[in-house]
C-alpha cells in the first residue's frame, strides 16, 4: 500500500498512542507490583507477630491450668481436676503447636521458621513431661516427672519468648520493607514515564520532520519561482502526496524555463528583423 500523507499521520498517531498506553500499563504493574510486595510483606510481619502473641497467651494459660491441677487434683479428685484443668491444659498445648506450625509456613527466613519449629517441639515435649507429671501426682509420686515437668515448662516458655521476639522482628522488617520499597516506586515510575515522554516526544519530531521538511523546500522553491530564480532543483522526499506535489513543482519549473526561452527567442526573432529591413 503506499505511503499517503493520511497513513503516514494515522500510523504515527496511532504508534503514539500506542506507545503511550504501553507506558501507562508499564507504570500502573510497577505501581501495583510494589503494592503487592509492600502488603504481602506487611501481612506475613503482621501476620507471624500475632501469632507469636497468641502462643504466649496459650503457653500462659496452659501452664496456670496445669499449676492448677497439680494443686487442686487431690482435694477435687484426679477425674475432675482432668476435666476442669488438665483438659483444658492439653487444649492450649495443642493450639500452641498448631498455631507455631502455621507461623513456620509462613516466616520469611530459615532463622525465624527454626523459631517457630522449636516452639513446636517445645510443646510436644511439654504436653508429654505434663502428661507424666499428672500421673505421677494422682498416685503421690510426682518428684522426678515434676522436675521434668518445670524443665520442659521453662524450655517451652522460653522458645514461646524467642518466638515473640521473631515475631516483633518479622513486624519491623515489614516495615522496613514497606519504607523500602517505597523509596523504590517513586523513581521507577518517575522513570518509566519520563521514558515515555522521551519517547512520545520522538515520534512526534520523527513524524514532523516527515511532513515539515519537504513542505518547507516546497516552499523555498515556490518562493524563488516567485522571485524568477530557476536554477534550482526540486528534490523528491517521499513517495506520497507530498512527493507527487514536489514532482509537478519540478515540471512548473522545467515549464517556465521552457516559456522563458520561448519567449526570449520571440523577442530576439523580433529585434532582428527591423535591422534586416534597413
Amino acid at each position: 500500500m503506499r505511503p499517503t500523507i493520511k497513513n503516514k499521520l494515522v500510523s504515527g498517531f496511532s504508534g503514539v498512542l500506542l506507545l503511550m498506553g504501553i507506558v501507562a500499563a508499564i507504570g500502573v504493574w510497577s505501581v501495583l507490583s510494589l503494592r503487592r510486595s509492600a502488603l504481602e510483606t506487611a501481612r506475613v510481619g503482621d501476620r507471624l507477630n500475632a501469632i507469636s502473641l497468641e502462643i504466649q497467651v496459650h503457653n500462659l494459660e496452659a501452664q496456670r491450668l496445669a499449676t492448677r491441677y497439680m494443686l487442686e487434683v487431690k482435694k477435687m479428685g484426679a477425674q475432675k481436676a482432668r476435666e476442669q484443668y488438665l483438659d483444658e491444659a492439653d487444649f492450649e498445648v495443642h493450639e500452641i503447636e498448631s498455631l507455631a506450625a502455621r507461623a513456620a509456613r509462613i516466616a520469611p527466613s530459615k532463622e525465624k521458621q527454626d523459631s517457630f519449629q522449636r516452639i513446636t517441639d517445645s510443646a510436644n515435649e511439654y504436653a508429654q513431661a505434663l502428661d507424666a507429671a499428672a500421673k505421677a501426682a494422682e498416685s503421690d509420686s510426682n518428684g522426678a516427672a515434676a522436675t521434668a515437668y518445670e524443665g520442659t515448662a521453662e524450655r517451652l516458655h522460653e522458645a514461646a519468648e524467642d518466638g515473640e521476639m521473631a515475631g516483633r522482628e518479622a513486624s519491623q522488617s515489614s516495615q522496613a520493607a514497606i519504607e523500602r520499597i517505597s523509596k523504590r516506586s517513586v523513581p521507577l515510575v518517575a522513570g518509566v514515564s519520563l521514558l515515555g515522554l522521551l519517547l512520545a516526544l520522538a515520534a512526534c519530531i520523527i513524524l514532523a520532520r516527515v511532513i515539515l521538511i519537504p513542505v518547507e523546500h516546497l516552499r523555498e522553491v515556490a518562493e524563488k519561482v516567485s522571485l524568477g530564480d530557476l536554477n534550482i532543483s526540486v528534490r523528491r522526499y517521499s513517495d506520497d502526496e507530498i512527493g507527487d506535489l514536489a514532482d509537478s513543482f519540478s515540471r512548473m519549473v522545467t515549464a517556465v524555463k521552457f516559456f522563458r526561452l520561448e519567449a526570449q527567442s520571440s523577442e530576439d526573432e523580433q529585434a532582428a528583423v527591423p535591422e534586416v529591413r534597413r
